[in-house]
């Protein structure tokens, strides 16, 4: 049996077509971490029908909300989603083309009101029929913006919901498309406005211990973003660090500043280590890590900086700095030998590893 349903789409694009095994994994991964910023910000409790590549298809069959909650709705979630694509400026440390664009994608919203019915396959009940496919044929449209929200004019039609009542939609701009099933009429808002909105993001201040322990360096025969996975991808970190018994980490994450990470070194010493960076030439990658754990160290700071060397070839330096507690003063250069051994040895592994012939994962 049909009945009137709410149908709310908000999708996401701007991502280009990858080729590179980096770019496809980690823009699978972005989307997904925004998506599910999305549905965090779901405060009407639409009902998610499905996760259709970039876009979420939500629906709500009970107490309908008026056009300002939908509207405000709208602004949640792209507001949020804005936020959350200034901290990916501040807090990525991957270069690849995909963690490189998010400042690239664009979020739209269709909004559509109408009959639907549900098909039920085993456990899962999805909506069905020709007010469905209406509100996604929508996705493709003559609209010569990105980021909007559009209203078909059945939203209008229910109860309560009359355009001229609301002074947001004064600014709307009417349009129509022409598809298979027919012509459908809509309103359309832009949303660049909303940007105005976003609160401050502000960077991670981030001050560099006194005592540089070490400064070491390899040349390695492959390019500059290969290497940078490698060493920024956690997956790939026990094959060149043989001091690690146990990595925990969320796989469903990209690896940005500010993610931790949980290590088992030695004879089950626990280490959490969290991701930083710093400023280095613009022709340079970096990547880091600060630690808290050392014995006689307050703090502790990793750097691999990776730079182009000639075709095919990738210079990686590492730079290890400190600052001690009172009592591992009298132990600095104990604990700086330890440490231009365990480098010199990851440095080593980290060259084999790659010049073995080994292929990221995809």
């Amino acid at each position: 049996m049909s009945q009137k349903a709410l149908f709310f789409i908000p999708d996401i694009s701007g991502f280009s077509e990858f080729v590179h095994n980096t770019d496809i994994n980690h823009s699978r991964h972005i989307m997904s971490e925004l998506l599910e910023d999305l549905l965090e910000n779901n405060i009407l409790k639409l009902e998610l029908a499905e996760i259709e590549g970039d876009a979420l298809f939500l629906y709500k069959t009970h107490n309908i909300p008026t056009l300002d909650l939908i509207f405000k709705q709208v602004r949640v979630m792209f507001i949020g989603l804005q936020k959350q694509l200034k901290r990916y400026q501040y807090e990525r440390v991957c270069h690849c083309g995909a963690c490189s664009s998010t400042e690239n994608l664009s979020l739209k919203f269709i909004v559509h009101y109408g009959n639907v019915e549900f098909i039920k396959v085993k456990k899962s009940v999805k909506p069905f029929g020709s007010e469905v496919i209406k509100a996604h044929r929508l996705l493709k449209n003559k609209i010569p913006i990105d980021e909007y929200v559009l209203f078909t004019k059945s939203v209008f039609s229910f109860e309560n919901n009359h355009q001229d009542a609301f002074d947001f939609l004064k600014s709307a701009i009417a349009g129509n498309e022409t598809y298979d099933f027919g012509e459908i009429d809509y309103f359309y808002l832009p949303l660049g406005e909303l940007k105005k909105e976003v609160p401050y993001v502000p960077a991670i201040p981030l001050d560099i211990p006194k005592h540089k322990l070490v400064y070491d360096e390899e040349l390695i025969e492959t390019d500059c973003l290969s290497l940078y996975e490698v060493l920024s991808n956690f997956k790939y970190r026990k094959l060149w660090n043989k001091h690690i018994k146990q990595l925990d980490y969320d796989e469903s994450r990209l690896n940005r500043v500010g993610t931790q990470h949980q290590c088992i070194v030695g004879r089950g010493k626990k280490l959490m280590p969290v991701t930083i960076n710093k400023q280095v030439e613009p022709k340079q990658l970096v990547y880091g890590e600060r630690i808290k754990e050392i014995p006689l160290v307050k703090n502790l700071h990793i750097y691999f900086v990776v730079e182009e060397a000639g075709q095919k070839k990738t210079r990686l330096i590492a730079e290890v700095y400190a600052d001690f507690t009172i009592f591992g003063q009298i132990f600095k250069f104990a604990v700086t030998r330890v440490f231009k051994k365990t480098i010199r040895e990851n440095l080593k592994e980290i060259k084999n590893l790659v010049e073995s012939g080994f292929v990221l994962e995809s």
